[in-house]
């Protein structure tokens, strides 16, 4: 069934129209407006610890909740397809003046809003805490067992396979880059200091998550994407959605930072590790992991020059992310970070070659 008619069947409602905003969906029904999420099936188990935050965060005083769909048999979420869904009733919406520095005055506030939350009323399980090495390590090893199966595998490769073999070793580079990046920031060290200032991000925070009704009151959604972790995290996804969407700019970084600093100041060791988060290929690797996972007969059947075109455009986006993040916020903030040569030589190469092109036509 196809999405459309499983909600509709589901909700009980006929969806005329729908537009992305970031994280989400906004679904325009006969019946008003809805906010579409989703997420991984798997997170249906994280309804405990849901109902927990949630709780905790209907006492703050800064934040107020969107208001949960449940659907026509009583529950909060539906599957389809290895998809959890889930809907919130939608608000008029406020026409912000300044919407990235609201984004991030806001996001602190969430941030701020957990920090009170206790330990031992809610599970732990779905931590990242402390755990990003690891689990970039992991995937960066997956990815190069994907590489020998396609080096060493006597079936044919599509032209995605052969895209994905040219471009390992950059990725691979970016990806090692970041774990030695994050150790060298003392990342360790950065978990403890920054304790204290919110127990609770998001899997991938980006626009959406957060929306502001006429009266200017913030409200949050997203709650099965809730994940126990640093505020780094929200910080430095957020600033690589907004550049793979509309590029790297320079004031609209700032203004999100300048918002989130307003409330809840950043500390000059988190900017180094929010670089290091902003390094890792992480959407490219999860892709990645998409197209592995597909039956071969399914492998060809993708559209490889489509594919190509969206990764491709997923890393160039961030390379002018990566040059001009550490000197945004050294001038901004102060924060001095180190400059990873071998990036700024990449694009020096690649406008030497540019110029040579040139030269031969």
């Amino acid at each position: 069934m196809e999405e459309k008619a499983f909600l509709e069947e589901e909700y009980g409602f006929a969806i005329h129209g729908q537009r992305d905003t970031g994280a989400g969906k906004v679904l325009e029904t006969d019946q008003g407006l809805f906010y579409l999420y989703t997420a991984p099936a798997n997170y249906k188990y994280k309804s405990k610890m849901v109902e927990r935050i949630r709780q905790h965060l209907s006492q703050q005083p800064e934040l107020g909740l969107l208001k949960l769909v449940q659907n026509r048999t009583g529950h909060p979420h539906v599957i389809l397809e290895g998809q959890l869904y889930y809907v919130y009733r939608g608000v008029r919406e406020a026409n912000l003046q300044d919407p990235y520095f609201a984004c991030g005055e806001s996001l602190a506030h969430f941030h701020q809003a957990t920090t009170s939350l206790a330990r031992d009323k809610v599970q732990f399980a779905h931590s990242s805490l402390g755990n990003w090495p690891s689990m970039w390590g992991r995937r960066l090893r997956e990815y190069n067992t994907y590489r020998d199966e396609l080096d060493e595998g006597e079936a044919e490769l599509t032209s995605l396979d052969e895209y994905l073999l040219t471009s390992y070793t950059y990725v691979h580079q970016l990806g090692e880059t970041a774990i030695q990046y994050l150790q060298a920031c003392e990342y360790d060290k950065v978990v403890k200091q920054t304790s204290g200032f919110g127990k609770v991000a998001y899997q991938n925070f980006d626009a959406g998550y957060i929306r502001w009704n006429e009266q200017n009151a913030r409200l949050v959604g997203g709650e099965y994407n809730w994940v126990f972790d640093m505020r780094a995290r929200d910080i430095g996804q957020w600033l690589k959605a907004e550049s793979k969407r509309n590029g790297w700019q320079d004031e609209a970084a700032i203004r999100f930072l300048d918002g989130y600093n307003s409330v809840s100041p950043i500390l000059e060791a988190e900017y180094a590790v929010i670089y290091a988060l902003m390094l890792f290929p992480g959407r490219f690797l999860r892709l990645v992991e998409s197209y592995q996972q597909l039956p071969d007969e399914e492998r060809h059947e993708v559209d490889g020059p489509s594919w190509q075109a969206f990764l491709d455009n997923d890393l160039l986006q961030m390379e002018a992310a990566l040059r001009r993040y550490p000197q945004v916020v050294a001038q901004q903030y102060g924060a001095t970070l180190p400059q990873i040569d071998w990036l700024w030589r990449y694009e020096d190469e690649k406008a030497e070659s540019s110029d040579h092109e040139e030269d031969r036509e």
